[in-house]
This record gives structure tokens, sequence and C-alpha cells, in this order.
């Protein structure tokens, strides 16, 4: 396989050479005409479709139209299958061959790997993009996410504004998927992943079963997933501690008093700390046997039974069902039903339970002439566990439909989240503390520890049921005819209902609260074409103006306001430049507001006002008083496909927001935040600090800044000479037309290659936590997260090559360095930048026909071999001395480090 692979890599390296440096008629496919069709009639410019402006805005990638969709040596003219509603054209598609190429198991490992081209910078953080099929809604990703990339025809990624025509908010782009018409598929799969370091192990088992015949389709999908726990010992973690606990123990305390003048006489120095020797545990000890551990206390269980990464199982169960129904007036009505129940469990580990003891000088175990101090770590791993269990049943549904010809599509669907949270408090050592306090001569204080002198102390408990029903309406179509083309508009109405019902016992102090949230709202969306190339006001190009507004009205906030609206502009054929405005305000979710109080013991923080790492207690949960946001945004958006022949295309964009009562989590201690929120710190009596309160806070107001620009490149190369009139052979076809060429995935035998480059450079990211404080400069000096400042710039690098069956992918990501400013009193902390490297290969094993001959059971079959972070990179922290606090080690900020992932795929 590896030679196989390296022989593709070198074939597609001396491809792009030729194919790179050939001019554009030596690189031009052969087109399909019939010799007796006749030129497509000329049309007055007002009877022009908007859709048939193609080539204003052409995507990276001409769409497919697969052999279902063509007549072979007829000119085409009309709107691809699958095609998204409204203007806006795609910025980037991606062909059966495209697809191919980046080796995905499933359309949800396929969403993953295109992350870097379906970000974007309108949101608030985290969303993905709307997800369509054959330009249609859906009733939730849930429908799709297991299904193979095989049955993908085209996939097409389309910028924000597309999300209005269906009804959502212009803040996440458009990944539309066109299914083929006819396919059919069982496919099984099971991944195994290992961090070569060691101690971590995944494991994760999926079947999908798929069939779609026409409009009609329907899935089944099932997986399974198990990942082993990764301790702290396991990796290169230091912990301090304010006493010097152990399982075997420590006698006094390294800044105490001398422990015993014969035992300093013994050592040669006065010794004020001992480690417990082992022969202890069977025994009385003499006192030349603590000699040996004078002078220092044993640590080596400080990182005992503590997990950096919680062991988890994970299982989900989905299903959809679509077929098309004559339902009366309605007509024929699309209708999709999907349901998917999931349920994953989370185990951790914080630690063990330390005990103070008083070594009596009068009992029979001690060799010391005074009373003396004992610690000791209690081995009971799971007296600090974390169990966090979580079910999820949801159910949904969508009826698409045409009505007096407007497009409307119903979707509905309610889901039941419920979560069940146990942390332990440690053990109650009462009866064990006095039993050695008494100098129990039944009682080792250095040796195993009876059971019945140990019993667990009452866990906290978090829990929380989460509802959610909805329903809303939408309808999409055109309102009149204008000079330049049709005037668009979509119309939604909806209600929902969501509730949060919470628990919490936090040391024996019972809470219950109740959050419900109805909502009503309302939206509208219009695109109008002010300009048409080759029509009206054709000097200008092609123009259009679209505004939104969405008013939504809360049972428990009030009513909140969206406004928003842009102008589109393509100067020049296969050039589109946009500009588009909004302004938002947007409510804290439920969750926010009313999730379950926890405490997490023993987290590991650097504390800028020490200069130490401290563990403390974590508090989080819900903030019943944060306030709704209010952000405005503007986007400027560029897209421009140089060459008519080759598939190129670059793009890029500008967004600077402002966002007002920004809603914010603590993630990490800094001086800023504890100067602006100083009862959210909690510290001892000598300034340690002892426990950070983590719940979502309102900061003044963000500034931000910044510009991603990018390209993507596409090269075909090989494959059998066409065939007489014009067919590749193999069954590849191609139909051109007028300004536009579509084509399937590629004949057998052709190579195809594929870069991505995308750049995101940081102008300005300011932070106000409170009016009247100085604004936080995160690009240069501070800091909102355990990572550092925000780094100026990031860069991802894809590339995939694939030809007859084997394929390979490079993945690439840089993070700029930063720095955090310690105050006066505090370190400066240096972040390095961070250079990461991935590498995969596939081999689809059924397409080597000798091979399939001798082992039939290859057929179908494909094997993946991938290596994230090659390199073993990982960021180093360093203060203004050159050295790592403990809370910043490199296994700290990646646990897992280089990992190997090998997966055996069956496609039935």
């Amino acid at each position: 396989m590896a030679m196989a692979l390296g022989g593709v890599l070198l074939q597609g390296m001396v491809a792009a050479m030729v194919v790179g440096t050939a001019p554009p008629s030596e690189a031009k496919p052969p087109e399909v005409k019939a010799p007796d069709a006749k030129a497509p009639e000329a049309r007055p410019p007002e009877a022009r479709a908007p859709e048939s402006r193609a080539e204003e805005a052409k995507p990276a990638l001409i769409p497919v139209v697969a052999a279902e969709d063509a007549v072979e040596g007829v000119t085409v003219q009309s709107t691809p299958r699958g095609k998204t509603e409204g203007p806006v054209e795609p910025e980037i598609s991606l062909d059966e061959a495209a697809i191919k190429a980046y080796g995905a198991g499933s359309i949800a490992e396929l969403m993953t790997l295109l992350e870097p081209l379906t970000v974007t910078s309108r949101g608030r953080g985290g969303e993905g993009p709307v997800t369509l099929v054959n330009g249609q809604r859906i009733s939730g990703f849930q429908e799709i996410a297991g299904l193979p990339p095989e049955a993908i025809q085209r996939m097409d990624i389309l910028r924000e504004e597309a999300a209005l025509a269906y009804g959502y908010r212009a803040d996440q782009r458009v990944v539309n998927l066109v299914l083929k018409k006819d396919f059919r598929s069982l496919n099984l799969e099971d991944e195994f992943r290992f961090a070569t370091e060691g101690g971590r192990t995944f494991n994760e088992q999926k079947g999908n079963l798929f069939k779609v015949d026409a409009d009609a389709r329907w899935t089944v999908n099932v997986r399974y997933r198990r990942e082993t726990p990764l301790y702290e010992a396991e990796r290169d973690i230091e912990r301090t501690s304010s006493k010097p606990y152990d399982i075997q123990g420590n006698i006094g305390l390294e800044t105490g008093g001398e422990l015993d003048p014969a035992l300093s006489a013994l050592a040669g120095s006065v010794v004020s700390v001992a480690a417990v020797p082992a022969l202890a545990a069977g025994g009385a000890p003499g006192l030349a046997d603590f000699v040996a551990g004078a002078g220092r206390a044993a640590s080596d269980d400080l990182t005992a039974s503590r997990t950096l990464l919680a062991r988890g199982e994970e299982g989900a169960i989905q299903g959809a069902y679509t077929r098309n129904l004559m339902l009366g007036a309605l007509g024929n009505v699309t209708t999709t039903f999907s349901g998917n129940v999931e349920s994953t469990s989370r185990v951790s580990y914080h630690g063990l339970t330390g005990v103070d003891l008083v070594l009596r000088a009068d009992s029979p175990y001690s060799p010391f002439a005074r009373d003396v101090p004992l610690y000791r770590y209690l081995d009971v791993p799971d007296g600090l566990r974390r169990k966090t269990d979580t079910d999820k049943f949801e159910a949904a549904m969508t009826a698409l439909g045409m009505m007096a010809g407007w497009r409307w599509t119903f979707a509905g669907n309610v889901d039941l989240t419920d979560s069940a949270t146990r942390t332990g408090r440690g053990l109650d050592t009462t009866a064990y503390r006095a039993a050695v306090a008494a100098s129990d001569p039944e009682v080792n204080p250095f040796g195993p520890i009876p059971r019945n002198l140990l019993r667990y102390n009452a866990q906290d408990t978090a829990d929380s049921i989460t509802t959610n029903a909805k329903a809303e309406l939408t309808m999409n179509g055109t309102v009149t005819q204008l000079p330049a083309g049709r005037l668009r508009a979509t119309f939604k109405g909806g209600v929902d209902s969501r509730k949060v019902e919470s628990e919490s016992v936090r040391s024996n102090v019972f809470t219950r609260r109740a959050l419900t949230r109805d909502r009503a709202t309302l939206q509208a969306s219009a695109d109008a074409p002010i300009a048409e190339r080759d029509g009206v006001l054709g000097f200008l190009g092609g123009v259009s103006v679209n505004g939104n507004a969405l008013y939504e009205q809360f049972s428990d906030i009030g009513g909140l306001m969206t406004v928003g609206g842009g102008v589109s502009w393509s100067p020049i054929r296969r050039m589109s430049l946009s500009l588009n405005y909004s302004t938002e305000e947007g409510e804290p979710s439920p969750q926010q507001v009313n999730d379950p109080v926890q405490l997490t013991p023993n987290v590991s923080m650097y504390d800028f006002a020490t200069n130490e790492t401290v563990n403390v207690t974590r508090i989080e949960g819900g903030n019943p008083n944060l306030a709704p946001d209010s952000r405005q945004v503007v986007k400027l958006g560029f897209n421009y496909r140089p060459f008519e022949k080759r598939e190129l295309s670059l793009w890029g964009n500008y967004t600077a927001s402002r966002v007002e009562d920004q809603i914010a989590s603590f993630p990490a201690v800094s001086p800023e935040l504890e100067a602006a929120f100083p009862s959210r710190f909690t510290r001892n009596e000598l300034g340690r600090l002892t426990s950070v309160d983590t719940r979502p806070v309102n900061f003044a107001h963000a500034d931000r800044e910044e510009l991603r620009w990018g390209m993507n490149y596409n090269l075909r190369w090989g494959g059998p000479p066409p065939a007489a009139g014009g067919r590749p052979g193999g069954g590849g076809m191609q139909i051109s037309g007028p300004g536009f060429m579509m084509r399937s995935g590629g004949p057998p035998g052709q190579g195809f290659f594929n870069v991505s480059l995308n750049h995101l450079w940081r102008l300005r990211d300011e932070v106000v936590i409170r009016d009247g404080m100085a604004a936080l400069d995160l690009l240069d000096g501070a800091s909102l997260g355990r990572r550092g400042g925000t780094p100026r710039h990031e860069v991802n690098l894809q590339a995939n090559l694939s030809k007859d069956g084997f394929g390979g992918g490079l993945r690439g990501a840089w993070r700029s360095s930063t720095w955090v400013d310690g105050g006066l009193r505090g370190d400066d902390l240096f972040f390095s930048d961070i250079p990461t490297l991935s590498l995969s290969g596939f081999a689809d094993l059924g397409q080597r026909r000798e091979w399939v001959q001798r082992c039939e059971w290859l057929k179908g079959s494909r094997v993946t071999l991938a290596v994230d972070n090659l390199f073993d990179e990982k960021q180093e922290v360093r203060n203004d001395k050159g050295l790592t606090p403990p809370a910043y080690a490199e296994d700290y900020m990646d646990p897992m480090g280089r990992t190997v992932r090998l997966s055996l795929r069956k496609l039935l």
C-alpha cells in the first residue's frame, strides 16, 4: 500500500507540473455537442431567469450533472438538479472525484475535514453550517450524518446570505448536498485510534443502511464509541501541594520544626520532614529506617488517580424516512420523519483523598520522642470520582411543497435531554483519625487502612432535564418580476418552547431551579436584482440587494430584534463582491442561565498573583442574572475564479463586529478578571487561591476585526482517451452549454488533486470587562483563556490526491505565538506558536480486480491509515525566567499528542 500510494503521489506531482504549465487551450476538457444541435433561441433580458446568469459568480468547481440527468450530445441550459433557492451561487463546489479524494467514511467525517472551508466569522462561535439536501431543508443533521460520501453527486458551499432563503439567520455558511438519484448501500466501519505516547485508545464501530430512489430515501445509522481514560501519571505532569500527601505517607512539613534530634543526628542535618519507609506498612519501624527518606517528602502519588481525559462510552441509533405524498389541496408534498437516540457516559477521577493524622509519641508504631504530624493519601480512587450520564431523545419531521408558485416548508421537532452527574466528595476519616490519635495497637498508621474505619461522604449531585419543542413554517418565492430579474422573498413564522429543570446537592445543600422559555418568531427577507449583465444596466455587471428582519418575543426576556441587509456585485464574469451589515440581539441559552451548579475539586490553575500553580475547586453552572447581548457585524466578501477552464478559486472576507453585553465564561485565571470580579475568586488567609467561580457573566463589550482569505485548486489528469463521439471511455460524461460546463466525477483511471489554503488574520480583538475599565487587547498581552491571548494569525492547508483507488491527504495548521502580561506582581507568560502536520492514506481494495479475484471479500473494502500531529508538536509556555509553570506543562496543553488511526470499511 505504501509503495502504491507513493507512486500515486509522484504521478500527481508530475501531472501538476505538466498540466499546470500548459496553456488553457491544452488543458481544456473535450466538449460534447450534437452535430445537428441548434443554438438556443435568443431571449430578451427580461425573460431570462436569474439562475441563467451562472457566469456572474461561478463556483470553484463547475456543478455536476450525473448520467441520469443528461442526454448524450445535447446542449443543456436547465438549472442543475438540487440547486439552492435564491440568487447566491456556490463559492466552492465538490464533485464525486473531489469528495472521494478526502477519504472520508461518512458525511459527518467529511464535514469535519471540510471545517476550514465552512467556518464563519459572523456567528457567536461554535455554530456549524446549515445543511441542505437537494437544495431543501432537512429535519436535522442526524438525518444524513452516517451516509457514505459515495451517495453524494455534488456538494456546494455557499456564503452566509444563502441561509436567509431557508429561514435561518445570515450567520452560518450553507452546505448543500445533492444526492444521487439511485443509490443503495450497507456501510460498515471499524476504527481504532491510539496515542503514540500510550495510555489512550479509541474504538468506534459504525453501521449505516441507506437507500435512495429518486425523491424517496430512507436510512438507519448505528454507532458505538469507547474511549479509555488518560491519567496524569501516564504523562509528564508535575503537581505540588501545600501538604506532603503520599499513599505511604510523610512525617512533618518542610517548613516545620525539627522532628527528632536523634533522627537529625543519624541523618547528619536537621530533619523537618521524612518519607515513611515502605517496611513500616508491615510493622513498627525504627528511627534509623527514616534516615533514607530524611529531608525530603515523597510525592510520587500526587498525580495518582487523576485523569487528564475522561473515560467515555457513546452509543446512538438514528433513522430517517423521506417520500412524496399526495395531500389533497397541498398536492405533492415531500415529507421526512427522523429520530435520534443517544446515550453517553463520562467518568473522570480527581485524585485521592488526603488525611492529616497525629502520630502520638506513645504509639506502638512511633519511633519518635514526641508527637509528629503524618500526611497520607487514602488509596480509594473512586472517592473523588465524577460520573456523568446523558441520554437524548429526538424526533423531527419536515414537509415541503409548492403552493401558488411558492415553495413552503414546515419543520417541527421535539427533543429531551436527561443529564445526571455524580461527584465524589472524598471519604469521612473521623473514625480512622480517632483510632490513630488514640494509639490503637490494632491500627497501623503506616499500613493498609481498615475499611470499617472509612465511609464515603455524601456525593454532590447535579441533574437536569431539558425539553424543546419547535414548529415553524417557511415560504419562499417570487413576489414580482423586475426589469433585471425576479424579486424573491422568504417569510418564516414559528413558535417553540424550551424548559430546563435542574436539581443539585452541593455539600448536602439541596437546590432546585426551573426555567421555561416560550418564543414566537417572525422573519422576512428579500433579494432584488438591480442590474443584469447583458441586460438592464448591463454596464454595471450583476447587482442585487437584500434585506432581512427577525423579531423574537420571549416569555422571560421580552422582544429581541435582528435587522440586516447587503449588496452583491459581479463587476466582471466569475467575480463576485458583497457587502453586508446586521444588528442582532441574542438571548443567553437556557443552559447558560439554569444549568445546575457543580464543583470540580483539584483543578490545576496558574495564579498570576503568586506566580504559582495551585489546585483549586472550580465552580460551574448557570447564571440566572445573564442579560441578552447585542451585536453589530459588517462583512465584506470577495470570490473570484480567474480562469474559465481551470478549477481555481480565490476568496476573502473582512469582518468587523462589536458585541455589547457579551456573554462569556471564566476559562482561566487572569489579573484582569480577578480585578473586575473579585467575588468570583476565593483565597485563604495566606492569600492562596482555593476556588474560582467560572459561571458565565456579561462583559461590557467586545470589538473584533479580522481578515480571512483563501484559495482552492483542483487538477485532473489521465484516464482513458475520449471514445468516438467525445464520450470519455468508461462512462465519464461532460455536457457543455453557453457559458458553463458540467461533468461527472471523472472516468476510471483519472487522477485528482486538490489543494486548499486559508489564512485568518486578526486585526483587532479587544474586550472591556466592565464599564470604566481599560480595554483588554487579546492580541497583545491580555488573556481570557487557558491558552494565552488570541493568536493574530492562523493558517490551514489541505491537500488531497487520489487515483485508481488509492489516495492520500495532508493537513497542516499553524497558529502564531501569544503572550500574557502578568501585571505588577506576576510573571509574563509566553505561548509558542503551534505548527502541526497530519498525513492520511487510503486504499479502496475493491477497485483492484486482481485482488478481488483472489479474495472476493475485498470487494467494497477500504483501509485507511492516518497519523495526526505527525511530529508530536505541543505548545510550550515559558515565564520571564524561561521556566514552564506546572499548570502549563506541554501534556496539559495537549495530552494526546501524536495519534495513529486505522480503519477498515466495507461498503456493500
